[in-house]
């Protein structure tokens, strides 16, 4: 596709995910277009999004040459992690158009937004060894939830969760100080 470009052009195309960390010959393939400044961007679907198939996608957005690209975004890749952005359907999951405006403002802006995208340098990726995991510059997963383990073998509520909930539990006439705790 990028050989059919004219020298100013630029081109999209939905691959599996695969494509963004198997070595072999795809590990090639990716540091060649990173090393020669072909790829702009890395979009990330979510799951069962086309006709068929229940795994997600992603966008690989390339331009034909190093000069097709922005100055302000040669040497960078930006990584979009959209896989929680869609509508659950029935039988297949849609974008809405709320969804396709933000990927699309954050591709047009191109920035970094935690917790969704990530502008990352050539030499970080190399760093990395070309490998392209969506999830390791831009990570949507939720923080882990901490876990008291005192409380959970001595029972009651973690005096650290009811001091964090404390205005809330004033708010609907609770004395925090009156609720069981864990055990001393």
């Amino acid at each position: 596709m990028l050989a059919v470009l004219e020298s100013d052009g630029m081109m999209a195309t939905v691959m599996p995910h695969g494509v963004l960390f198997r070595g072999g010959e795809e590990k090639k393939i990716r540091e060649s277009f990173i090393k020669n400044d072909h790829l702009e961007a890395v979009i990330g679907l979510p799951p069962n999004l086309f006709y068929g198939t229940g795994i997600p996608a992603c966008i690989l957005v390339m331009r034909a040459t190093k000069k097709a690209k922005p100055v302000e975004r040669q040497g960078k890749v930006l990584f979009i992690n959209a896989d929680a952005e869609y509508y659950a359907g029935r039988a297949q999951n849609y974008l809405r158009p709320e969804h396709i405006e933000k990927m699309t403002w954050v591709f047009e802006n191109f920035v970094s937004l935690p917790g969704y995208s990530a502008v990352v340098t050539k030499e970080e990726l190399a760093e990395n060894d070309y490998n392209c995991n969506i999830r390791r510059y831009a990570d949507n997963a939720p923080p882990p939830e901490p876990h008291d383990v005192r409380a959970h073998l001595l029972g009651g509520i973690p005096k650290a969760e009811v001091e964090a909930k404390r205005e809330l539990l004033a708010a609907h006439g609770f004395d925090p100080s009156k609720i069981l705790v864990e055990r001393n």
